[in-house]
């Protein structure tokens, strides 16, 4: 799993009608993501490979910080990454993102109260939270046909029950919503936010989606890995361990956690290194698309009628 021997001239992407007004001096590398592309990144020969080209270096971008989020996009596509955060090209949200940012501003309300109170929300207190959240998401929302904000905020009212019954009793936080930065190098830093650290010192990230995950995704799970490396950075102790509640939006929602140990030490360099690689290729310059991903779809990614055309 390598970058091609030779990667190809580059080539300029045309803007077409009714699309977002693309800078003309725009140039990506003319090749395809091929493998996984963080093995690709942390991979000696192809590391070696980029650093000795530099492509498209005059595209570096100043910023000297890079979250956890931003990583994950660009390990999705690269070239995704370089329309939002390079050239700053946004898309309105999808129903399902609407959802998960509202359900989180709930999540993040309850927790609040509770911390101060040692209790819970009440009910109607924490649902008047989700109504507002999401009233104020719907009104940005790009929704499918077939879609409705009605019917999708009612599903939330259920799922925020459900969550409010069996997740949130178990939560005693110590640490919510807190913003942590992280130094890589003498280039980059880190920055992200934890959701929740409890008072057992266990860390809590919140998740909503539509299908049951399959297998444990707290294994290998690189946001995870910065929580943990950020929770020993804040308190100077390593972590009890990890949990991922999800909120699950089938017919009838469901609420299912996965809890893990603290994160090892194989983990925790891995995941430094992927993370300084993702760094490096970003401050050079490189972006490819990776039509292979999950989002690479008209209906999965803002950027689609931009790119698909060229592969």
């Amino acid at each position: 799993m390598s970058l091609p021997a030779d990667l190809p001239a580059r080539f300029m992407v045309p803007a077409r009608d009714g699309q977002p007004a693309i800078p003309q001096s725009l140039k990506v590398l003319d090749c395809t993501v091929q493998g996984n592309l963080a093995e690709i990144l942390v991979d000696p020969k192809s590391a070696k490979y980029l650093r000795d080209r530099r492509y498209a270096a005059e595209l570096a971008i100043p910023k000297r910080h890079i979250s956890v989020s931003q990583v994950n996009a660009y390990l999705r596509c690269p070239l995704q990454y370089y329309w939002r955060y390079v050239e700053g090209i946004s898309t309105p949200p999808t129903s399902s993102m609407s959802f998960g940012t509202a359900m989180h501003r709930a999540i993040e309300a309850n927790n609040r109260y509770k911390a101060e109170h040692q209790e819970d929300m009440p009910a109607d207190d924490v649902q008047e939270v989700w109504a507002q959240a999401w009233n104020e998401a719907a009104e940005q929302t790009a929704f499918e046909d077939g879609e409705n904000a009605g019917e999708i905020k009612d599903e939330g009212v259920r799922a925020l029950e459900l969550y409010m019954q069996e997740i949130a009793p178990t939560i005693s936080p110590i640490l919510i919503e807190h913003v942590f930065e992280i130094g890589l190098d003498d280039s980059y830093t880190l920055k992200g936010i934890i959701d929740c650290v409890d008072q057992n010192n266990l860390i809590i990230d919140n998740k909503t989606t539509k299908r049951t995950p399959s297998g444990d995704p707290t294994q290998g799970n690189l946001q995870l890995v910065a929580y943990a490396i950020a929770h020993r950075e804040i308190l100077g102790i390593t972590e009890s361990g990890v949990r991922l509640d999800y909120i699950v939006r089938t017919k009838t929602p469901k609420v299912i956690s996965f809890s893990g140990g603290p994160c090892d030490d194989l983990a925790i360099k891995r995941g430094l290194k992927l993370i300084s690689a993702t760094a490096r290729a970003i401050r050079l310059g490189v972006y490819m698309p990776n039509p292979n991903n999950f989002t690479c779809s008209s209906t999965g990614c803002g950027y689609w009628d931009i790119c698909h055309d060229q592969w």
